[in-house]
């Protein structure tokens, strides 16, 4: 689903930042440009990068495989 239509980024694009470390809208702005146009989108994006860190942390640490 598209979040941001100006720039045409969609939530899988903003959740892949933040799985790569992104926890500021700046930082999404920064890694996809979703958010820099008309900023109708901010919200949304808040809001995912709410709702992902909050799954994150009930999760607990996950284990890093072997190479």
């Amino acid at each position: 689903m598209l979040v941001c239509i100006c720039k045409g980024v969609s939530d899988r694009r903003i959740s892949e930042e933040i799985r790569r470390g992104a926890c500021t809208v700046k930082q999404i702005q920064d890694g996809c440009q979703a958010g820099t146009d008309c900023k109708s989108c901010v919200r949304q994006i808040r809001q995912m990068i709410t709702t992902q860190a909050k799954a994150a942390h009930e999760a607990g640490p996950q284990p890093v495989p072997a190479c």
